[in-house]
């Protein structure tokens, strides 16, 4: 009996410092995330509005637009990652109709990027980066 009662006793204590010890690294670890100096970066107003916000393998993705419709796509430090030209005609490589009409959103599935387009007829668009239409809806 006095075994039993020792041997419960002793697993117990085992688990109260195991609780406590857990507590504490929880506390470190907020600690240490709320003092945690926030990123700073800058980003030129020619970049256009802010159209979607994604995450990407560096962490936070902007994808902006601007009056030409021009995609540009900033990593949250401001350094732009890439761009995609827009065309009227002539399609470009890798370029977007400006008939797509404006950027609406962007979805990330499976570490592939689409660009969600709607235009002044209400034609939703879903655009890979490469510039190929994978899908559309219409609005009736």
């Amino acid at each position: 009996m006095r075994r039993q009662v020792l041997l419960a006793s002793c697993i117990a204590l085992l688990l109260g410092l195991i609780m406590i010890t857990k507590s504490t690294a929880r506390t470190q670890e907020a600690t240490e995330t709320y003092t945690r100096t926030p990123t700073q970066g800058a980003v030129p107003k020619s970049y256009g509005r802010l159209a979607a916000v994604i995450p990407d393998s560096i962490g936070t993705g902007l994808i902006f637009e601007d009056a030409e419709g021009v995609i540009r796509f900033v990593s949250v430090t401001g350094m732009k990652e890439g761009e995609l030209a827009r065309y009227d005609g002539t399609p470009t490589h890798g370029g977007i109709p400006k008939a797509y009409g404006h950027l609406v959103s962007a979805v990330v599935n499976h570490g592939s990027t689409a660009l969600v387009f709607e235009d002044a007829n209400g034609v939703i668009r879903f655009v890979a980066l490469t510039g190929v239409t994978e899908g559309e809806l219409t609005r009736n």
